[in-house]
């Protein structure tokens, strides 16, 4: 509300001394909700937040550019930050017949010269796009697992509070 001078950034200061469990930040839009988000996040705390990007790996430097808006600060630092920030990246899309899929989720590892180190978790792969009766498409696809989270990201989870079964549960893995 800007006639009462309350923006994002204000309202994530002032949640932030409650110490929340998750703080959910509406879609990001501007480069003051891209960069305040990812700082939160940064602090230990997590953060989940929609943005729109064109595939589940540009989400990263849609950010960046979004937070480059207002913040003169170099690519690589920014892409770092959100690589930090959002170490898990869930990409959906609609698809032909509308409905809509989670088609990939990765892991960002880090950005060096200039590449985004990710690894692909999961796929949503299309197999065919069918023509019923009622001239209606009907995606066919299946969820396939295509790799595991790293070792630095499963300390992190445990470091912030999951458990082992619990991500034993994720990942399919017995953790050490």
């Amino acid at each position: 509300n800007p006639a009462m001078n309350i923006n994002q950034d204000f309202l994530l200061e002032r949640v932030l001394r409650k110490h929340p469990d998750v703080i959910g930040v509406g879609e990001m839009r501007s480069a003051a909700e891209s960069l305040s988000a990812a700082e939160s996040s940064r602090t230990g705390h997590t953060v989940c937040t929609t943005i729109h990007s064109n595939s589940c790996n540009s989400t990263y430097r849609r950010m960046m550019t979004l937070a480059k808006r207002k913040y003169n600060m170099d690519d690589s630092v920014l892409m770092q930050i959100m690589v930090e920030a959002y170490p898990v990246v869930v990409f959906t899309k609609q698809l032909e017949d509308r409905s809509r899929k989670i088609m990939e989720i990765i892991e960002g590892e880090d950005y060096q010269d200039g590449k985004l180190i990710y690894r692909s978790l999961y796929k949503y792969e299309v197999v065919d796009n069918v023509t019923l009766e009622s001239g209606e498409t009907r995606v066919v696809g299946h969820h396939r697992k295509v790799g595991s989270i790293s070792d630095g990201l499963k300390k992190r989870l445990l470091d912030n509070g999951i458990s082992h079964k619990e991500l034993e549960e994720f990942t399919g893995k017995e953790v050490d």
